[in-house]
């Protein structure tokens, strides 16, 4: 599906329900056929519009998606889980996936009793790479209840659909605010 309306923007939503009430004004002045019909089909357009937005999952949705269920796996301490969101073509400074699966950063998720967070996913930060492959910015931290964990990161992922039609993350970059987004910086712990 087209993902202007699977992930459609708030312009075509205000668009479709600027032509609702103009054509429902119309229709209450003139109380024709015509202007009924023109009521009608624009209330389907929008009501379409939101069941397509609704229930299709865009490339960005199902990035955005797989993001939150890898905080999840991070938080439970549960490499595997996290993997399955990787593709096998990860590469993060020359690391691959089991890399990641083997790295320090599990072990500093369970010293610190640590709970991974992402936000900040907007549609600025996305980008449509190549037809397969899409990147999308965030924001992540790691929060521990009793230790401080200074850092909030802004991430770049990079997805691409593998084989069996899913996305996965293909590789990511850490940027701080002191760096900017000019000055990539390793995560403590990631490979």
């Amino acid at each position: 599906m087209p993902t202007f309306l699977s992930d459609p923007s708030s312009s075509l939503y205000l668009f479709l329900a600027v032509m609702v009430v103009i054509c429902a004004a119309v229709w209450y002045q003139k109380r024709e056929k015509k202007s009924l019909l023109a009521l009608v089909v624009s209330g389907v357009l929008l009501l379409a519009l939101a069941l397509c937005d609704y229930y299709v999952e865009s490339p960005r949705e199902q990035a955005n998606r797989k993001v939150l269920a890898m905080t999840q796996a991070a938080t439970a301490r549960d490499p595997n889980r996290f993997i399955e969101h990787i593709s096998a073509s990860f590469n993060h400074n020359g690391a691959n996936r089991d890399a990641v699966k083997n790295s320090r950063v599990w072990e500093l998720i369970r010293q610190r009793d640590a709970r991974v967070v992402a936000w900040g996913f907007g549609k600025p930060d996305f980008q449509q790479v190549a037809e397969n492959e899409i990147e999308i910015g965030f924001y992540a931290k790691a929060e521990a209840p009793a230790i401080s964990i200074p850092g909030i990161w802004f991430v770049r992922a990079r997805f691409i659909r593998d084989p069996d039609g899913e996305y996965r993350m293909k590789g990511m970059k850490f940027y701080t605010s002191e760096g900017g987004m000019n000055q990539e910086v390793p995560a403590p712990g990631f490979p």
